[in-house]
């Protein structure tokens, strides 16, 4: 691929991958910190109180949540953490074609001796390097802390590997879709309209199949199921299968396997997104 694209990929990216690095570190650490100051009983004592209808829309049980290593794990699906993927993700996707067209560059790029697969090819490998920068970036965060401040028992960082793998993974599944959406469309504000509509009936899907009694059939429907870090936290076992039975006789799927998902159908979409841009007419500048 043409040198000049990596160059023009990484000066439009750096700063937010900065940014979003900067408080993806901090934020985790800061988790390790304040988990120092709760400890496990006295939070077990407070979740106590919470009514139970509660309990099922939480990734864990009260229990898990009140573990030394359940109490970091939460770092890794909280709001913020939340927030820095979907930024990064859906900002780089949205602007590898519809931020383009919408500004009237893509045909000044398109004219330089670059190809259509060139150019989406390192939009697309920028993202999904930041994606895994990301996932390393928090595993650092919570590294750091483990090893800098005292808890009331030893946690090893080794713990939080699936986690950061399936933030990842998460990450790359939202930038191919929103690719995916970008390369049909010509305006980047309708690209990000589209996906954020995308991701909020995603968590609401999530939501009501896990509270709403003969509603569980919409976990599988919502790709927020595949996200389960305090999940493979809580279960180590379980981090590193595919999948496994249980009692009743049907199957579970373990980290690989939410990884696999998410990371699989990311990529397909932006196979899809490439044979979506590749074939289509580019308006010109206005």
């Amino acid at each position: 691929m043409n040198v000049a694209l990596w160059k023009k990929s990484w000066n439009e990216s750096r700063w937010l991958l900065a940014g979003c690095m900067a408080i993806m570190f901090v934020a985790h650490w800061l988790r390790v910190w304040l988990s120092s100051y709760l400890p496990s009983q006295d939070l077990a004592s407070m979740l106590s109180f919470l009514p139970e209808f509660i309990e099922p829309l939480l990734p864990v049980s009260y229990k898990q949540i009140a573990t030394p290593a359940g109490k970091i794990a939460a770092a890794y699906d909280d709001p913020i953490v939340l927030l820095l993927v979907t930024v990064w993700a859906i900002s780089r996707g949205s602007d590898a074609v519809s931020g383009e067209v919408n500004r009237g560059t893509m045909e000044m790029v398109l004219a330089q001796p670059v190809t259509r697969l060139g150019v989406l090819g390192t939009q697309s490998a920028m993202t999904l390097l930041g994606a895994i920068a990301l996932g390393a970036t928090a595993l650092a965060g919570t590294a750091l802390g483990l090893a800098t401040i005292a808890l009331e028992e030893t946690v090893s960082a080794s713990v939080f590997v699936p986690a950061a793998l399936n933030l990842t993974a998460v990450t790359v599944f939202l930038a191919g879709v929103t690719t995916m959406v970008s390369s049909a469309s010509n305006s980047r504000g309708h690209t990000i309209g589209v996906v954020g509509g995308f991701y909020a009936f995603s968590m609401l899907l999530k939501a009501i199949g896990r509270l709403a009694p003969g509603w569980k059939w919409l976990n599988y429907i919502s790709y927020f199921t595949a996200f389960e870090p305090q999940l493979l936290v809580g279960d180590p076992k379980r981090a590193w299968i595919w999948w496994s039975a249980t009692a009743d006789g049907s199957f579970e799927l373990g980290g690989l396997g939410y990884d696999s998902i998410l990371i699989g159908l990311g990529l397909l979409f932006y196979l899809v997104a490439l044979g979506i841009f590749y074939r289509r007419d580019l308006p010109a500048p206005l």
